[in-house]
């Protein structure tokens, strides 16, 4: 396990940044590979011949760290929602509440439970001596964190059960930059020879297609959600561009 990020509010505006889907609970644990993520020559080579570019040593190296930060945007994006937190939580304190009742066995006077524990006391037994008293001091101990479970509950903020957005804008824009710096022109628009909606096979589109195919991630967007991504993503560099000095 591998814990990522500083403490975040669920329910922060941080946390919540769409109404639509909850924000990633921080810190995060999440499983991590055994090993580390490696690009073979040969699938740098593929990436050149699909993009029409060449690729440096460093542009490679700038390639892999990206690569490495977008998996990670991925597993962030598959974490723990609030309701598998309210499931959990919910089996917990049913769990913690029977306990509590287990350990109630001083309650009533003439009650089998207080017979039962009359004769523990005195029972041959190594502890029995002390029984009674460890039995309420669990219940006491079992009562604090049935509390706080309740409370941690009612902390959770709604699920309405939609997706987490991707928010890989500036992973895109990254991966344009790097593009152009091996000698390529990264853009992405819909084609006017295909049917509407459709992207145009610009050697960006194809280079972006061909390393997206390289993260092994669960829950990547599909092809057209990434031409979508694609052309958002350039937009918002052009419009930083023309508003940079």
């Amino acid at each position: 396990m591998s814990q990522s990020g500083k403490q975040k509010l669920p329910n922060s505006p941080e946390a919540s940044r769409s109404a639509s889907a909850p924000g990633v609970f921080f810190p995060v644990a999440v499983g991590v590979p055994s090993e580390d993520l490696k690009l073979s020559d040969a699938q740098y080579e593929n990436l050149e011949i699909a993009g029409g570019v060449k690729l440096s040593e460093h542009l490679r190296a700038r390639l892999l760290t990206l690569a490495i930060f977008w998996i990670d945007d991925l597993r962030l994006r598959r974490t723990a929602r609030p309701k598998q937190f309210r499931d959990r939580l919910d089996k917990m304190i049913e769990a913690l509440s029977q306990a509590e009742g287990a350990c109630r066995l001083n309650d009533n006077v003439g009650s089998l439970e207080r017979h039962l524990l009359h004769w523990a006391m005195e029972a041959p037994v190594p502890g029995a001596a002390t029984f009674p008293a460890n039995v309420g001091a669990l219940e006491l101990q079992i009562q604090t964190v049935l509390q706080t479970a309740v409370a941690l509950r009612q902390c959770l903020p709604r699920d309405p059960g939609r997706q987490r957005p991707f928010e890989d804008e500036r992973r895109i824009i990254f991966l344009a930059d790097i593009f152009e710096e091996a000698g390529g022109k990264a853009v992405a628009y819909a084609s006017e020879h295909a049917k509407t909606g459709s992207m145009a096979d610009t050697s960006f589109r194809r280079f972006a297609h061909q390393f997206y195919s390289l993260l092994p991630a669960e829950d990547k967007r599909d092809p057209g959600g990434l031409d979508d991504a694609l052309r958002d993503a350039l937009a918002t560099r052009r419009a930083h561009r023309r508003s940079s000095p």
